[in-house]
């Protein structure tokens, strides 16, 4: 086996011994549910948590940092192509698959809405409290009477689980939810290969920055958000249009949109590359009503298959309830506000609104903008530089909203993500979330320190040297005759 080989190997195997880590804390230290009747993932007591939130960030770094050192490979040249990365992605995502959720409660919301919509209740008008039952009471406090701000294919998606597992198996829901998210990883894997092939930036760099990725892991796979169905699609469809198949590509994108309504971005941007290529003004108008032609024709057909109706456009804004420290629009209006209570300039709810009213603006200017380039830039790093700034300046953030830019910009730029302050980033936003989702209290987050630094001391003697092997001294003058000759 090549020098290269052996050294991509070596961080499969450090991030694959990271993952069962990350899987086995997760048994402590997760987003467990509350007495179920399945008799798995049953909260532990606070000591064993704590066990569980060290070994957790122990593979969680051990993670990062075979992520980090396989990106050096790529970026050197030294990978051995995009296989070895195709091999460790799933080496790193399966070991996840059994364990419970990582990193938020989320997917809980999803199946209380789910087991909502089998019942025939209108997810966009009730909350998962009007369920009642196991589902209900592990959705976090402040989703019960939320209604579902998810698009109608995110909710039948989980309407099928609840319908297969039942709404009193807990466990068994959630792990339906995931193969629903590893399918969802899958098609984007099988597009942004074929995505970065076609651009020419190299499979292997676009699998690295877009579904190695310690945020993909750790909330796609581990999390089990139905941002991977999203993205799956969202690739797709993208791919679709760069080979030509608008038709298609149109049908697949609506289809994202209908997971989560940020996909819709994607579309505006392969669609002006599209029309952009048509000659003549008469060609691109017949161009563009074509595509919005298809897309209506795609976007009332989901709809009325998923059964849900169009409730879900007035909820889009529910996420936006919960302020986030990761929201740069919501800290201003924190500061604003507590400036405009102490000079007596207004109130903190006012200052509050119209930092995020700004915000908001900011990120559908950019949008707006980046369709335009669009045609000059191409579609896949329109789309992802515009949800960039979209999540940037939105009044809500989680760390995995970041992945809706990485994602596409990975088939493209994975060069520019492959740079220490984009690799900073990702790092920075898959530590700051604990393995519960909740944040931490002194003992698991002294734990977390504990765990990590133990995991930071075996990478620094990861992977261990190996002892020279002895010549026997018949070859030494048989090798020193070749060199003089």
């Amino acid at each position: 086996m090549s020098a290269a080989g052996v050294t991509v190997r070596g961080e499969v195997l450090l991030g694959t011994l990271g993952s069962v880590l990350l899987g086995v804390g997760g048994w402590g230290s997760g987003a467990l549910p509350q007495g179920v009747p399945d008799g798995l993932w049953g909260r532990p007591g606070e000591s064993l948590r704590c066990v569980g939130v060290a070994v957790s960030y122990a593979g969680l770094v051990l993670l990062i940092a075979a992520w980090w050192r396989l990106g050096t490979r790529v970026a050197d040249g030294t990978a051995g192509g995009w296989r070895p990365l195709h091999r460790a992605l799933w080496c790193w995502a399966l070991p996840l698959v059994p364990g419970p959720l990582l990193g938020s409660s989320d997917a809980y919301s999803y199946l209380a809405q789910g087991a909502l919509a089998g019942r025939g209740r209108d997810v966009y008008a009730l909350g998962p409290a009007a369920l009642g039952g196991p589902l209900a009471a592990n959705v976090p406090g402040m989703w019960h009477d939320a209604p579902a701000p998810y698009g109608p294919l995110s909710v039948a998606a989980a309407r099928a689980v609840v319908a297969v597992t039942g709404e009193q198996h807990v466990v068994a829901a959630a792990l339906g939810l995931r193969l629903v998210a590893v399918a969802g990883l899958a098609l984007m894997v099988w597009a942004l290969r074929r995505l970065a092939a076609a651009s020419g930036s190299g499979a292997a760099g676009a699998l690295w920055a877009g579904a190695l990725n310690p945020l993909v892991l750790l909330h796609l796979v581990g999390g089990a958000h139905n941002e991977a169905l999203m993205l799956g699609l969202m690739t797709a469809g993208l791919l679709a249009f760069h080979r030509g198949r608008w038709a298609v590509g149109t049908v697949v994108l609506t289809a994202a949109a209908l997971v989560k309504a940020p996909a819709v971005v994607a579309l505006l941007c392969a669609a002006a590359v599209t029309v952009a290529g048509r000659d003549g003004a008469w060609r691109r108008v017949r161009q563009a009503a074509a595509i919005a032609g298809v897309a209506a024709a795609a976007l009332v057909t989901g709809v009325a298959a998923c059964g849900q109706g169009w409730g879900w456009l007035w909820t889009l804004r529910t996420p936006a309830a919960v302020h986030t420290l990761l929201s740069p629009s919501t800290d201003a209006g924190h500061l604003l506000g507590w400036l405009a209570q102490g000079l007596g300039w207004g109130t903190a709810a006012g200052a509050m609104t119209a930092a995020r009213l700004a915000g908001l603006l900011v990120g559908l200017g950019a949008v707006g903008y980046w369709v335009r380039c669009a045609p000059r830039v191409g579609a896949e790093r329109a789309t992802g530089t515009a949800l960039l700034v979209l999540v940037a300046a939105a009044p809500v953030a989680q760390p995995w909203y970041l992945l809706w830019a990485l994602v596409p910009l990975a088939a493209v730029s994975w060069r520019r993500l492959a740079r220490g302050g984009a690799k900073a980033a990702v790092v920075g936003l898959t530590l700051v979330v604990m393995p519960s989702g909740q944040g931490p209290t002194w003992a698991s987050g002294l734990a977390a320190a504990l765990g990590g630094a133990v995991a930071v001391a075996a990478v620094l003697r990861w992977p261990p040297k190996e002892r020279p092997v002895p010549v026997p001294a018949a070859v030494v003058p048989r090798a020193a005759a070749r060199a003089r000759r």
